[in-house]
This record gives C-alpha cells, structure tokens and sequence, in this order.
C-alpha cells in the first residue's frame, strides 16, 4: 500500500464567486494515489489553470502541490505540470530568465524552447512553490513578475505563507486554495487508521498510533494535539514511530520536557536518522544540506541522493533534489561535520 497522507481541510475563493467554500476531504486515510486524483480534481475546473495556495510552514503546501501535479501526469491533463523552487532564486535576475535556466536543468527536453514560449502556449502549468522563502528584498516584485509573465489566462499555480484568503495576492482570474491545519479529531480519526492497518513487526510489537490516538481525544488542545495537528509534524511522527526509533509515551514525555521546540527537533533528527538508516554518516547530508541552500544537486546524483529521496528525505524538481521541507533542510544543515 503507498504511504497515506491526512487529507487537508480547504477554504476556497473561487473566480466569479464572492462566497469563500468549505472543503474537508471527509476519508481518514488515502492512498498517494487517491489524494493525488483528488487534488488533480480540484485544480480541473473548467477554466482554472490558475490558482493560489496558502498555507502556514508544514501545512503541506508543497506535498498538495506534488501530489496535484501527478494526478493531472496520471490522468493525461491538457496541461504537464513543471515544478519549481522560488527558494531557489538568489539574484536579482528577471523571472524568465531564472524560469530559463531551471528548465535546462531540471527538465533538459524542453531546454530549447524560450520560457514565454511554454507560457503563451498554454500546455504546461508552472507550479512556483516558495514564494515566501525567496529573499525578502526580492518578494515584492515576484509577484508583479508572476503577473507580467502570465497574463491574464496562462496556467499557473503559486505556493506561498505570506497571505492568506482574507487578504488574497492579485493573481486575475485564480482559483485561491486555503490549507487549514487538521483539527485534533480528524487527526485522532487518522491516526486510529493508521493502527487498523498496521502489522506487528518481527517482534510482535506494533507502533501504538492507537495509543497516540487517545492521548489525543484525552487532550485535544493540550501539547500533542497542537503539535500533531500541524501535517509536517504529524508525518514526521508516523514515520518515527513506523521505524520504531519512537513509541508514544517518548513523544508524551519529551512534549513535557522539552515543549513543541524540542519535540520537533527530536522529530526533525529521527527523520534524518531514518533516512540515513546507519548507511551513511550524517556529515554528508549536513554538508548536502548547506550546498541546497545555495546551489542545486543533480542531476547525476549517485546512490547518496536516490537513498535519501526513496526514503523520503528528498523530492523532486524535475531532474533536480530537494529537501522536501525547508525545515528538514535547515536542520540538516545545522548538523555537526564532525
């Protein structure tokens, strides 16, 4: 079965509709592949190859961005989605030029074809994720770019935490998608889920999502629920526990003693440990991680990279390697060479 993956509760502000619309994806537990057709579903409106998405860091912007982008692959869309990092961008060049030049890396087929081309064209969706990471003194004329580049009806999707519904960006004629965090229960729902499918490993010990489960409903607002509620943090913890690096009551015990700060570093450096699986040292995926803050990797990445993305560490560009969060990044970054 694929990894599951919390479906997001949505708020939508729709082109020629002035009511903002509820979206709760009602199923606990998806498939990749289900929440991939879904999402791909959302964005397949009539006419709405154009759209925003908000969201806090770690409410799963970028997985709902990737999974959309392969449910409309899967699906044979009229439009091929092309994924981009705005983190990515660290000087002050014009965006088709910056577009240009991550095409020749990240998607080598169609290095030959001018960025406006692929743009007035109308058959590739540009997806630019990160908009809020780029450099602060660069993000008040992104969005004029955006605009400049796209007109009024190219495809395009932006990713970005520095709006929200109730003061959408002036992108003309987008659909604006609102990612909320999960409430306490829907994540208890999940997380009961999980338990119903999972397999005692080969010491007859099973992961204990049930016990997590009701440590929640228990205190819904009290520490676990808020640090469980957030999608970046909840996945790092199934993932903790799935690997048996942590059971419930460690993640209890360290919420008490260490606060959300510290529950999320221990998370953050389990998540690093499980991908590197005692196979590689941690000084090169510090050394990885500070090379990604300024530069790219790939798109020959050797078995380093392809372990680190098929444990999940990593995502995709294109041709081109990720962290698949800034903060996993930043905190890898931060490991000691030594």
């Amino acid at each position: 079965m694929s990894a599951p993956y919390l479906p997001p509760a949505l708020r939508l502000l729709r082109r020629g509709e002035p009511l903002e619309q509820q979206l709760c994806f009602a199923e606990a537990l998806w498939t990749t592949s289900e929440y991939a057709r879904k999402a791909a579903n959302l964005l397949e409106l009539p006419g709405s190859w154009r759209a925003v998405v908000y969201g806090a860091p770690g409410s799963g912007k970028s997985t709902f961005a990737a999974l959309a982008a392969q449910g409309l692959a899967e699906r044979g869309a009229p439009v091929v989605p092309l994924l981009f990092s705005m983190s990515s961008r660290r000087h002050p060049a014009d965006l088709p030029g910056f577009l240009g030049r991550r095409l020749a890396r990240a998607y080598p087929d169609l290095r030959r074809t001018p960025v406006a081309d692929l743009v007035d064209g109308g058959g590739h969706l540009f997806i630019l994720d990160g908009l809020d990471e780029m450099p602060a003194r660069m993000r008040r004329w992104a969005l004029e770019e955006v605009c400049h580049l796209f007109g009024r009806e190219a495809p395009v999707m932006l990713l970005t935490g520095d709006a929200a519904l109730d003061d959408p960006l002036r992108l003309e004629g987008a659909q604006h998608i609102g990612i909320d965090p999960a409430g306490p229960a829907a994540v208890a729902d999940y997380l009961d889920a999980l338990g119903r499918l999972e397999l005692p490993n080969i010491a007859g010990a099973v992961a204990g999502f049930d016990r997590l489960a009701q440590a929640v409903r228990t205190d819904p607002y009290g520490p676990l629920g808020v640090l469980l509620c957030r999608p970046l943090d909840l996945a790092l913890a199934v993932q903790a526990l799935r690997r048996g690096l942590m059971w419930p009551s460690d993640l209890i015990t360290c919420l008490a003693r260490s606060g959300l700060p510290g529950a999320r570093k221990v998370l953050l450096d389990l998540e690093i440990a499980g991908a590197l699986n005692g196979r590689w040292p941690r000084h090169r995926t510090a050394t990885l991680a500070r090379r990604l803050r300024v530069t790219d990797v790939g798109p020959r990445p050797g078995r380093f990279l392809r372990a680190l993305h098929e444990a999940g560490l990593l995502r995709r560009e294109g041709r081109l390697y990720d962290f698949r969060h800034t903060e996993l990044r930043d905190h890898a970054a931060a490991l000691a060479l030594g």
